[in-house]
């Protein structure tokens, strides 16, 4: 064998080497993606959640997207229907129900249901009230949604709930949602706020 020929068989089997150590690359490159791309979707999902942490008992929900958690919750019957308290730092909300059964009561200015919110510097929020039409947002609306009443003694609503509510001048709206009252217990001797 000549060394010219010696010289292109080398520079032929380094080729050959190289191509098959870059398919190699190329092929682990793949794998690696493909398992990075499985790798981020699995983070995602697992760092996905809500703020609403469930508590036995609990009443809470995202107010103007920050979490809301009541210290002290309690349930009545009053006039044939539910009312729903809890209070957190001076504030206090109330749902308001027509009739004490599983339902679901619609939020509106039409409505004999209320959702009322009152601020730690004493300021009201109601579904009653009708926003300023200078404002331009969201309408009265929301819904109180009671899915459960156990037969423990005493018994324990459970629901979810969501709202928009102005002060009595329209002015000014607070937003309720993903709200949830968890074995909220029915002891009576609460007083509505309106």
């Amino acid at each position: 064998m000549s060394a010219q020929r010696y010289y292109i068989f080398l520079i032929h089997n380094y080729l050959v080497y190289f191509f098959i150590i870059l398919l190699m690359a190329y092929n682990r490159y793949l794998v690696m993606k493909k398992l990075n791309v499985v790798l981020i979707v699995i983070l995602t999902m697992l760092s996905c959640s809500d703020e609403i942490r469930f508590n036995s008992p609990a009443m809470q929900a995202n107010k103007n997207n920050e979490l809301w958690r009541s210290d002290f919750f309690a349930a009545d019957i009053d006039n044939g229907g539910f009312v729903i308290e809890g209070r957190n730092s001076g504030e206090i909300i109330q749902l308001i129900t027509t009739t004490d059964s599983r339902e679901i009561f619609n939020l509106d200015l039409n409505s004999d249901n209320v959702a009322v919110f009152v601020a730690a510097d004493g300021t009201r929020y109601s579904t009653k009230n009708a926003p300023d039409p200078s404002l331009g947002t969201y309408p009265t609306s929301g819904e109180i949604i009671v899915e459960d009443i156990d037969n423990e003694d005493p018994k324990n609503l459970y629901g979810t709930f969501w709202f928009y509510a102005y002060t009595a001048d329209g002015l000014k709206v607070i937003n309720f949602n993903k709200g949830v009252f968890y074995k909220v217990p029915l002891l009576g001797g609460l007083q509505q706020i309106e």
